[in-house]
Order: structure tokens, then sequence, then C-alpha cells
């Protein structure tokens, strides 16, 4: 009985190693934007805000060998479409990951208010 109670706890433990998770917050960003804004003459507060749109960027792992890399760029542009805006502010930027045995992802992921700062034509 006692050598079943040590293999269930050491089978539990192997597993734990195996599948694995993090989350890591990167950065705070005040405006950030990859479109070509215009900012001199706007007040962002009085313009069309949508709160709490998440973009992502993630990348596959095969063999703790990436299959590409996450960039910050393709995380913004996702936030903004889903927004339907060109500016993101009051943005947090988080780095993600997971695996399980020999497969796990990479992810960048920004947090923050959508604003639209063009008007329709």
């Amino acid at each position: 009985m006692n050598g079943l109670k040590t293999c269930c706890c050491t089978i539990c433990l192997f597993c734990m190693f195996l599948i694995s998770g993090c989350s890591l917050r990167l950065a705070d960003f005040s405006v950030i934007s990859t479109k070509n804004v215009n900012l001199d003459k706007v007040d962002l507060d009085a313009m069309s805000q949508t709160k709490g749109i998440i973009g992502v960027d993630s990348k596959l792992m095969f063999l703790f060998i990436p299959l590409g890399i996450p960039h910050l760029e393709d995380a913004i542009d996702d936030a903004l479409e889903k927004g339907g805006g060109d500016v993101m502010i009051d943005t947090v930027l988080y780095s993600k990951g997971w695996s399980i045995l020999l497969i796990g992802q990479n992810t960048l992921e920004v947090k923050g208010t959508v604003v639209k700062t063009r008007h329709s034509q």
C-alpha cells in the first residue's frame, strides 16, 4: 500500500513537470498604434471608444523548437481590427506560454481600449 502511494505521488509530480504554463506582464502603454495617426488636435476622450479589447498573436512550438515568433504588431493589429479603431489607449502587454509534453505555444496578448480617431468616409 505504501508503494502504491509513492508511485502515485511520483506520477503526479512527473505530470506536473510535463504540463506547464506561464503568464508575464511585460509593459503598460498609454497610447499605442501600428497605424499612421496624427494626434496633434485630437481629444482621445471625446472619440468613440471600445473597452476591454484583446488582441493576440500566437505561435506553436514542437520539440521545444519555436515554429515562429509572435509579433507585437500583429497582436495590436488584431485588437484594432476587433475594436474597429486605429489607436489603443491604457494598454497592457502580456507574454503567455504553455507546453504539454512536446507541443507548446507562445503568445503575445494586448488588452486595452480601442479608439476610433478617423471618421468613415
